[in-house]
């Protein structure tokens, strides 16, 4: 098995394979663009279409450090910090929270099928008070989530 160097693009992947794969969580999220491929809205922060509609969620930014060991247990890997955000136009808090609630019972210790890497799993870290800004006339809520994902490599 070859070193992977940059865990990022491989987390990312395998975060939104596992919502996307969640009949009750998509439910409850817009369509993406078909020219993006359709699907459930779930987008990389920073790349959001300009015609996405809400219910949506953005993965990321990330930071990922080192956890290389020559001890025991995995030799290669890394820590990572991950943002995942409900982004919607619901004034309803109640639902909104119940959309949060779905997200963390997916990810919360949940072992992740990444790329590369023998060993990899969530956990949520912290979430962070909703805020809203104005975009073209339009109340946008957001509902930040911050999780710490943790990946290994055997040698």
């Amino acid at each position: 098995m070859s070193t992977a160097i940059l865990a990022m693009p491989r987390v990312l992947a395998a975060v939104r394979e596992l919502l996307v794969n969640d009949a009750q969580l998509t439910v409850r999220l817009s369509t993406a663009p078909t020219a993006l491929g359709g699907g459930p809205a779930i987008y990389t922060e920073g790349v959001v279409p300009p015609e996405a509609r809400s219910d949506y969620l953005t993965i990321g930014p990330f930071t990922e450090r080192s956890e290389s060991t020559m001890g025991d247990g995995p030799k290669w890997g890394s820590h990572l910090t991950m943002q995942l955000k409900l982004v919607t136009l619901s004034a309803d808090v109640g639902m909104n929270l119940m959309t949060l609630d779905r997200i963390v019972a997916l990810l919360h210790f949940a072992i992740l099928d990444v790329a590369d890497y023998t060993s990899s799993w969530a956990v949520l870290d912290v979430i962070v008070d909703a805020y809203e800004e104005t975009v073209s006339g339009k109340v946008l809520r957001h509902y930040p989530t911050l999780w710490s994902i943790h990946v290994g490599q055997q040698p």
